[in-house]
């Protein structure tokens, strides 16, 4: 009788083992799968950002994330520098809608990088293309109506001419003060 009576006691520890071993796997399946769930989500707003852009002809790099703990998506956008991005708030709103459509997420945040060129890759590519070696061609042209503005030039002068200059000058009288007053 004694060996039936072991084995049942074998038995129903390695149930409870089994058990207990099951209970403790479940949290980290249910966690493993809504990792994967939320890495799916955040693939599918990346494509879709990358979509947006590629139907107006634009190339992005893009980026989702989210924070530990947090259901909010975050991107980041990497494009070359280019004049349609300078209201990129209101570009930003039209992703946004984009993506709630397209995904069914919202989008929290959007983080936006314009990368300048290397000078080795700028220097190369404007010779190319016979122009000037100056980096950026959005910058360059930024900065262009600054080549136009006169020089300012400060030389010295005596004390002398300093007070000739000033004693012509007239202060000017302020309008509609009590002098003006005093005067009619």
């Amino acid at each position: 009788m004694m060996p039936d009576h072991f084995d049942l006691l074998h038995l129903i520890l390695l149930a409870l083992v089994l058990v207990a071993g099951v209970a403790a796997a479940v949290p980290g399946l249910q966690a493993r799968r809504r990792a994967v769930r939320e890495q799916a989500g955040n693939d599918a707003v990346r494509d879709a950002i990358i979509e947006y852009f590629r139907r107006s002809g634009v190339t992005v790099a893009a980026a989702c994330m989210r924070l530990p703990g947090s259901s909010r998506l975050t991107a980041v956008i990497e494009s070359e520098p280019m004049k349609r991005f300078r209201l990129s708030h209101i570009i930003e709103m039209t992703l946004r809608d984009h993506v709630r459509k397209t995904c069914g997420l919202e989008l929290d945040k959007v983080y936006w990088r314009f990368p300048i060129k290397e000078a080795t890759q700028a220097t190369h590519a404007s010779e190319a293309e016979g122009k000037e070696p100056n980096g950026d061609d959005y910058i360059n042209e930024g900065l262009e109506h600054y080549k136009y503005i006169p020089k300012m030039e400060a030389t010295e002068l005596s004390w002398e001419h300093f007070e000739q200059a000033t004693a012509t000058v007239q202060p000017a009288k302020p309008e509609g003060g009590p002098a003006d007053d005093a005067q009619k």
